[in-house]
């Protein structure tokens, strides 16, 4: 869902002291609900001009002409198949010209092409010569901005925006039941999940100027302390703490059965919480933390919470597109997760039509999980230049 403090960033230049770290958002009830032949001239009609031609004259015979006139047969066929060799071999040496050619029908029982392999040059998968490091549990410190003018510009202007998302890729990630997974089964595919979700935005932050490491992913059975304070029994959140994804082992159970048993629902939501390690990476959560801290009102504040949570949406959209056709997401699965980021508006989890906390409503979620999945362009996820209404 979100994420807590911050770690020990340089003091903003105005606003004051950081907060005190927010109390980690809780999954609340659910209500039921809820991608050159040229064309060759008309044949010519040719008329015949008129002439008179004399009366034929009768043939005469002579003696003994019948095996002279074999001859003259045999050497005049002679001539003309020389003559039409000629003429053909003129016609194939000359530029720019050739006779069309009739297609020769395939045989009904000729073997299929062989289908595609992945790695194979002809693949159409992009990044197939990544390597996804391993875990990292010592990250390197997030980073955060200089100043407020520098914060404002890293959440609106940050060089993330200018790279392309590469699709399709090839998460060669196995199936599981999530529902019915152990704890620690869900620990080894989601962390296996990490290396799909590098491998398609790793590139892209790394191009922009900065770092990426894999962030683990840590499932747990009771709440638990981490470096961003206790998470609930019901949760699920990125730290920036530790830089760390935290992930219920129960959390399906607060979805109504519809949408828990949506391929690929649990998924959707660790991409979720990537999308704001992409952002702590970027430098972009701390700034909007500098920014929400130095608002004038609390409408101002929830309005910035709002623009990451729907960002992160939308990163999580991107990465669907980006393994929608290695992990045979197909439109009716693809349906299930936009209701699925529906059902993570603030006025679905709490009941009150129209209420807007700092998550967003339902429509607006799954808008932003709709606009990455309609687009390569990481520049689509700049939620921090869409209008208030974009982001309610």
């Amino acid at each position: 869902m979100s994420q807590t403090p911050w770690g020990a960033p340089p003091p903003p230049q105005r606003g004051g002291a950081w907060p005190p770290p927010p109390q980690p958002r809780q999954w609340q009830g659910w209500p039921q609900q809820r991608g050159l032949q040229q064309p060759w001239p008309a044949q010519q009609q040719w008329q015949r001009p008129p002439q008179q031609w004399p009366p034929p004259q009768p043939p005469r015979r002579r003696p003994g002409s019948g095996l002279a006139n074999a001859v003259r047969v045999v050497m005049a066929v002679v001539a003309i198949l020389m003559l039409a060799s000629f003429v053909r071999g003129l016609l194939d040496q000359a530029p720019g010209i050739e006779a069309p050619r009739t297609p020769v029908p395939p045989r009904p029982d000729a073997p299929a092409p062989a289908p595609q392999v992945p790695g194979d040059p002809t693949s159409p998968y992009r990044n197939e010569d990544y390597t996804p490091p391993a875990a990292t549990r010592n990250p390197p410190a997030v980073p955060g901005p200089r100043n407020m003018d520098a914060a404002g510009r890293l959440v609106r202007e940050n060089p993330l925006y200018e790279q392309q998302i590469p699709t399709p890729t090839n998460c060669r990630m196995a199936p599981v039941d999530v529902g019915s997974a152990s704890a620690a089964e869900k620990e080894s595919h989601f962390n296996e999940l990490m290396a799909c979700l590098m491998t398609v935005f790793a590139g892209p932050v790394e191009a922009a100027g900065f770092e990426m490491p894999r962030p683990p992913v840590v499932v747990y059975t009771r709440p638990i302390k981490t470096a961003c304070g206790d998470f609930a029994e019901v949760n699920a959140a990125y730290c920036t703490g530790d830089q760390r994804v935290y992930y219920a082992n129960s959390l399906l159970r607060a979805f109504p059965a519809r949408v828990a048993s949506a391929p690929y629902a649990a998924e959707v939501i660790l991409a979720h919480e990537f999308g704001h390690a992409i952002q702590a990476r970027a430098a972009i959560l701390i700034s909007e933390k500098y920014l929400e801290q130095d608002a004038r009102t609390e409408r101002e504040a929830m309005d910035l919470s709002r623009r990451t949570e729907v960002q992160a949406d939308c990163f999580a959209g991107q990465y669907v597109r980006s393994v929608a056709q290695s992990q045979s997401l197909g439109a009716r699965e693809l349906a299930g997760l936009g209701e699925l980021a529906w059902n993570l508006g603030d006025d679905v989890l709490t009941g009150r039509p129209g209420y807007s906390g700092g998550h967003g409503t339902g429509s607006a979620r799954q808008d932003w999980f709709n606009r990455g999945l309609g687009s390569d362009a990481a520049g689509v996820c700049n939620s921090f230049v869409a209008g208030s209404d974009e982001v309610r």
